[in-house]
C-alpha cells in the first residue's frame, strides 16, 4: 500500500497545508507528500495550490503576481508559517519518502529549466501530474521524461460536457504511452479501473471509512489526515519499522 498524505499532515491549525510542519508529520509516519508547485512572478517555484493568496494568507493577490520576496511578507492562516520555495521541500524530504507533485501552472522552457535542474540534485521517489493535458505531453518530450508521469483527471464537468471529457480519457488520454498513471478522484476511480490496467492513484480519501473502500480498488490513495491517523495500516506499519 502506498499512502501519499494530501499537501502534508495538516489541520490548518498549527500545522497548515504544503508547508515544511505538513511535511515533517507525513515524514516521521513514513509516508509519501502529495503536493502542489506554482510560479511566481519571479520564476521561482513555490509550494502552493491556490491560484490566489485569499484562502490561506488572506491577500486578495495571485501567486503569480508576487515575488518570492513579497510572498515572505505574508503568513499563513494566523501563525508564522510562510510559503515554502521547492528547493527547501526537497531539502527537508531529501529521499526519505516518495513524493507525488502536482504541477499548478504551465512551465516556460525557461522554468522547465529549472525545475530539472532543481530534481537532478534530488535522491528520491519522485512522480509528476498535472491536470494539464498539454503540459503533460510536453514534460514527456524534455528530460523530465525520466520521471512517471500522470495524468489529473476531473468530474468538475456536468451533463454532456462531462460526458465528453470522459469520452476522451477513456478512448484517447489514457491509451497514451506518456500517460504512466491514472490519478482519479474517487468518485470516477471505479470506471477507470474498468478502462485502464495502468496504476491507479485514487484522491482525495478523507475518512477511515473511505480508506477502507477504495484501497479494494488501487494500493496508491491520496490520503487527509483523519482518514490515516489511528488507522490500522499505520500501526501495522509502525510495528514493521
Amino acid at each position: 500500500m502506498n499512502i501519499f498524505c494530501h499537501r502534508g499532515l495538516f489541520d490548518n491549525k498549527k500545522v497548515v497545508e504544503n508547508t515544511l510542519n505538513a511535511f515533517k508529520q507525513s515524514i516521521r509516519l513514513k509516508l509519501g507528500i502529495e503536493f502542489d508547485i506554482r510560479i511566481t512572478k519571479d520564476k521561482r517555484l513555490v509550494v502552493f495550490h491556490d491560484k490566489s493568496l485569499k484562502r490561506l494568507a488572506g491577500i486578495n493577490k495571485l501567486v503569480k503576481d508576487c515575488t518570492y520576496n513579497e510572498l515572505c511578507n505574508y503568513n499563513l492562516l494566523n501563525t508564522d508559517l510562510k510559503i515554502p520555495l521547492l528547493s527547501d521541500v526537497l531539502k527537508l524530504i531529501d529521499g526519505r519518502v516518495p513524493i507525488l507533485i502536482e504541477i499548478k501552472d504551465n512551465l516556460s522552457p525557461l522554468v522547465l529549466q529549472k525545475f530539472n535542474r532543481l530534481l537532478l540534485d534530488y535522491n528520491g521517489k519522485v512522480l509528476l501530474q498535472s491536470f494539464n493535458f498539454l503540459l503533460i505531453k510536453k514534460i514527456s518530450l524534455s528530460s523530465l521524461k525520466r520521471y512517471e508521469i500522470g495524468i489529473l483527471l476531473t468530474n468538475n464537468y456536468k451533463g454532456l460536457k462531462q460526458k465528453i471529457y470522459e469520452f476522451y480519457i477513456y478512448e484517447y488520454l489514457i491509451k497514451r504511452k506518456y500517460c504512466k498513471f491514472i490519478s482519479s478522484p474517487k468518485e470516477l476511480a471505479i470506471k477507470i479501473k474498468d478502462k485502464s490496467s495502468k496504476p491507479l492513484f485514487i484522491w482525495t480519501i478523507k475518512t477511515k471509512e473511505e480508506f477502507i473502500e477504495y484501497k479494494k480498488y488501487s494500493n496508491n490513495l491520496i490520503c487527509e489526515e483523519n482518514s490515516i491517523q489511528n488507522n490500522n495500516y499505520i500501526s501495522n506499519k509502525n510495528e514493521r519499522n
